[in-house]
């Protein structure tokens, strides 16, 4: 890899992790699209996932209720599995094309869905109904695409659960889909030991973003400042659309 295109992915992975220790966005929902505007999105997935996987783990540990979200979303969380399967393996198939694609219209989408502050709710008595599709489409376009926020987190959001509930089943999720994923691009030959390298040594800069977002939220206008990103977002959804 040239040495201005992991400028780039470093960039990236410190400007994505600073945006959600600042506005708390997510972090792959941000950061590919943005990597995956310059390099091929089958190289972007594998370059992301240790350093996602490393951040999801420490909200884990600081929201502590694991096992209250896996007892209560397991099949949520197992219904993603042959979702993913199936998505890495049309990735496999079809390339960089379809996979950009999509990943414009769901950049797009979820800005759109934070922007607009849509509000949905779903009773808890129609939750054992929701898991299972929900899953499967979230695995699916978690597999072709990388990103694990759709439909994922508009559903949980509409459980109304507690705040540290959420944050926790959120990553509970992220984190097992991102294990399967980062097995399945290993069996598709989507990975070697140069991208995991450069992926372990992008904890690093994702940590220090993290950091510094979170220490000057407070001292700008949060509000402001994640309508901007949401608005970039959208931009770079739209040019992962016609520049696929």
């Amino acid at each position: 890899m040239e040495t201005h295109i992991l400028i780039i992915v470093f960039a990236s992975l410190f400007g994505a992790a600073f945006l959600k220790g600042l506005t708390g966005l997510g972090f792959m929902s941000i950061c590919l699209p943005l990597i995956s505007s310059f390099i091929d999105i089958t190289i972007a997935i594998p370059l992301v996932i240790l350093p996602s996987l490393a951040s999801n783990v420490i909200v884990i540990a600081q929201t502590k209720r694991a096992r209250e979200s896996v007892r209560r979303f397991w099949p949520l969380y197992l219904s993603a599995l042959p979702g993913l399967y199936v998505g890495v393996s049309l990735l496999h198939q079809t390339g960089n094309t379809v996979a950009k694609a999509v990943l414009g219209v769901m950049s797009i989408s979820y800005s759109l869905y934070l922007l607009l502050n849509v509000s949905i709710s779903v009773g808890n008595k129609y939750e054992r109904f929701f898991n299972v599709p929900v899953g499967l489409v979230n695995g699916f376009l978690n597999g072709l695409t990388g990103t694990q926020f759709m439909p994922m987190l508009p559903y949980l959001i509409s459980l109304q659960l507690h705040r540290d509930l959420l944050i926790n089943a959120i990553n509970v999720g992220f984190t097992i889909s991102t294990l399967v994923l980062l097995a399945l691009l290993g069996k598709f030959d989507f990975l070697s030991l140069h991208i995991i390298g450069i992926s372990v040594t992008g904890i690093i800069p994702v940590s220090l973003g993290v950091y510094l977002g979170g220490k000057l939220r407070y001292h700008v206008s949060e509000t402001r400042f994640r309508i901007a990103v949401l608005i970039i977002l959208m931009i770079l959804g739209i040019n992962l659309i016609l520049n696929r």
